[in-house]
């Protein structure tokens, strides 16, 4: 894609992804993506990995700073990202994390950020999916 990939982390909501080359689910199935994708973080969309607005309704919270701009690129190639099955997303790529507090945010390729809406280190996943439970299904 000639635009830029990028992920937007919003407060007490979604991802919002652009740019992106693929997106796969847990069993590697090709999702649809547009221009702008809602990706999940709070763990109670009923259409994981896209945002349903549950997370309204669930109370979900993760206040981040006033936005700063970090960049992550690690390789080039695609944009993609993967929802690990009962797991995080995988980020691997040439992609633009937009985050309030950049810590713990590290140029390693891939990274993983948090779906299950349940890590202390949120956007980033810290394995609390393994201790709720969570799960695809």
């Amino acid at each position: 894609m000639s635009e830029k990939s990028k992920i937007d982390v919003l407060d007490d909501g979604p991802m919002i992804v652009s740019g992106l080359d693929l997106l796969e689910d847990w069993d590697g199935k090709e999702l649809p993506i547009k221009g702008k994708t809602a990706l999940c973080r709070c763990g109670a969309s009923e259409n994981k990995p896209f945002c349903d607005g549950s997370h309204r309704e669930a109370g979900f919270k993760s206040v981040l700073a006033d936005p700063i701009e970090s960049s992550v690129s690690a390789k080039k190639g695609e944009a993609v990202i993967r929802s690990l099955e009962d797991g995080p997303y995988e980020v691997c790529g040439d992609i633009e994390l937009c985050v309030g507090d950049d810590s713990g945010l590290s140029a390693n390729d891939p990274y993983y950020l948090c779906r299950c809406g349940a890590s202390e280190n949120k956007p980033f996943c810290d394995g609390s999916h393994k201790q709720i439970g969570f799960s695809d299904k």
